[in-house]
C-alpha cells in the first residue's frame, strides 16, 4: 500500500464523519432544555408512552415526554413543549395509538386563541384514549361471544326437535305394537272357537287363511323402522356439523389473538453502510433490514449492495471432433458488468456465537460470528463456490465506538469495520469502512404485520 492509498483512506473518513454529523444534526428535533417549557398531564392508561415519545400538533413534533411517574391510578407524564408554542387553559393531550404494534404518540388540541396561556409547570388537561389495541380485541372477543351464543341457542333447538321427533316415533311405534297384538289376540279366538276355520287357515285356503300367512304387514313393520333409524342418522349428521362450525369458529378467534401477539414481538433494525476496497481502489455502499423476534436467539436478513468490482460472467467454447470422440476447449473469455448483490440471510445465536447462512452477495454461503464483548464482534464467512476456483473467505471486525441500545440516539449505533477479502486467493484485498445501525419503533409500525417471518 502507498502513500495515495493512506491519502484515500483519511479522505474517506473524513467525508464519513461529515456526512455522519450531517445527518446527527438533521435528524434530531431541535428540542433541548434552552427552548422548552415543562408541564405535567395525568392520563388513566399511558401504554405505548416512554420518556422519550413525541407530542404532535397537526401532524408536526413540537415536543416530547421527559418524566412518568404513577399516583394512584393515574399515568403523570413530564412533558417538554417547545416554548413558540401557546399552551392555553382549555388546551387537551390525547393518546393515539401510532401502529398495531402497540406504540403510542400525545397529540396536543391548543384550545381557543383567546383563552389564559398556561404558566410553565401548570397542568394540562387529558382526552380519552382512542384508537387503543385493547378495545379491538375486546370487540373481537364480544363477537366471538355473540357467535358462541347463537351456535349454542340453535344447538339446543335443535336437540329440542330431536326430542319431540322420539317421542313421537315412540308413540308410532307403540300404537303398532298395540294393534298388532290385538290383531293376534283375534286370531287366537277365532282359532279356538272354530276347528274348521283353523284347518283352512293351517293350508292356508279363504280370506281368513290368506290374511294370516301374508309376510307383507311384516314387510311393512320392518320398512317402518328402517326409515325410523334413517331419520335419526340425519339428526345426528346435522348436529356434529353444528358443533363443527362452532369448533372453526373458535379457531378462527384463536388465530387472530395469535397473529396479533407476534405481531407485538416483532422487531425491526435498518442497517446502511460503505467500505472501500484499498487494491481495486473500489467503495462498495448498501443498505439492509434485519427483524428479530421477541426471543432474541435469531434474526433474519435481507438487504442489497453494489458490486465495486463488477460481476463476473465466463464464457467457454469448446470444440467436438466426431472422428476421435474428443472435445477440446478451444478459447475461454471472462467479462465484468455492473449490478447489484443480494443477501438473504437466517442467523442462530447460541449465547456468544451466531451461525448464519443463506446468500451473501448473490451466492450461496455461511457464516459465523463470535461477540466476546457488547461493543465489539468478530465475523468470518465462506461464499462463492466455484468449480475449480476457491471461494470466498472473508474475515473483519465491526466495532460500535458509541454502543448504548437503551437510548434513541443514532450515533450510538455507528459502527467501524474492517477486514480482509478473498483471502484464499491471489486477489485478496483490505478494505475498511463504516455504517448505521438503529431500531426504530416508529419505522416498524410501517410494516405493520411482518410478524409471519416471527416464528
Amino acid at each position: 500500500m502507498n502513500i495515495t492509498n493512506y491519502t484515500k483512506i483519511a479522505l474517506f473518513f473524513v467525508i464519513l464523519g461529515v456526512a455522519g454529523g450531517v445527518y446527527i444534526i438533521s435528524s434530531t428535533d431541535n428540542l433541548s432544555d434552552f427552548n422548552t417549557r415543562e408541564y405535567e398531564t395525568a392520563i388513566a392508561d399511558a401504554t405505548g408512552i416512554t420518556t422519550r415519545s413525541k407530542i404532535y400538533q397537526a401532524g408536526v413534533i413540537i415536543g416530547r415526554v421527559k418524566g412518568i411517574t404513577l399516583s394512584e391510578n393515574e399515568a403523570i407524564l413530564r412533558i417538554a413543549i417547545h416554548r413558540d408554542i401557546p399552551v392555553r387553559e382549555d388546551a387537551v393531550i390525547s393518546r393515539r395509538t401510532s401502529s398495531m404494534l402497540g406504540t403510542s404518540i400525545l397529540t396536543l388540541d391548543p384550545g381557543d386563541l383567546y383563552s389564559p396561556i398556561i404558566p410553565p409547570g401548570g397542568r394540562l388537561r387529558s382526552a380519552r384514549d382512542t384508537g387503543d389495541i385493547g378495545a379491538v380485541m375486546d370487540t373481537v372477543q364480544g363477537l366471538g361471544e355473540q357467535i358462541s351464543d347463537i351456535l349454542r341457542e340453535f344447538q339446543q333447538n335443535h336437540l329440542a326437535l330431536l326430542a319431540i321427533s322420539i317421542e313421537t316415533f315412540n308413540s308410532i311405534a307403540l300404537k303398532i305394537d298395540a294393534n298388532t297384538d290385538a290383531e293376534l289376540e283375534r286370531i287366537s279366538r277365532i282359532l279356538e272357537s272354530v276347528a274348521v276355520i283353523t284347518e283352512e287357515i293351517s293350508w292356508g285356503r279363504g280370506n281368513i287363511g290368506q290374511a294370516v300367512f301374508d309376510d307383507r304387514l311384516y314387510n311393512n313393520l320392518v320398512s317402518s323402522t328402517e326409515q325410523i333409524e334413517i331419520a335419526v342418522l340425519k339428526l345426528q349428521t346435522t348436529l356434529a356439523s353444528i358443533n363443527t362450525a362452532a369448533t372453526s369458529a373458535t379457531t378462527v378467534i384463536d388465530n387472530a389473538n395469535e397473529i396479533v401477539v407476534r405481531a407485538v414481538g416483532l422487531g425491526l433494525q435498518v442497517d446502511t453502510f460503505g467500505q472501500y476496497y484499498a487494491q481495486a481502489n473500489q467503495v462498495q455502499a448498501g443498505a439492509a433490514l434485519r427483524l428479530v423476534p421477541m426471543s432474541n436467539d435469531r434474526w433474519y436478513k435481507i438487504g442489497v449492495s453494489n458490486a465495486p468490482t463488477g460481476i463476473s460472467s465466463r464464457t467457454v467454447t469448446e470444440t467436438y471432433d466426431p472422428d476421435t470422440g474428443v472435445t477440446t476447449t478451444k478459447d475461454v473469455t471472462q467479462t465484468k458488468h455492473s449490478g447489484f448483490l443480494i443477501d438473504a440471510e437466517l442467523a442462530r445465536t447460541f449465547g456468544l456465537f451466531t451461525i448464519r447462512g443463506g446468500l451473501i452477495e448473490s451466492s450461496g454461503g455461511f457464516g459465523l460470528d463470535i461477540n466476546p464483548l457488547r461493543w465489539m464482534g468478530v465475523s468470518g464467512e465462506v461464499f462463492n463456490f466455484r468449480s475449480g476456483e476457491p471461494p470466498n473467505l472473508r474475515g473483519y471486525v465491526t466495532i460500535y465506538p458509541f454502543f448504548d441500545p437503551d437510548s434513541d440516539k443514532p450515533w450510538n449505533w455507528i459502527y467501524i469495520k474492517c477486514g480482509i477479502n478473498n483471502s484464499l486467493t491471489s486477489s485478496r484485498d483490505f478494505f475498511i469502512g463504516g455504517g448505521l445501525r438503529f431500531s426504530d419503533r416508529e419505522v416498524r409500525g410501517l410494516v405493520g404485520l411482518l410478524p409471519v417471518f416471527g416464528n
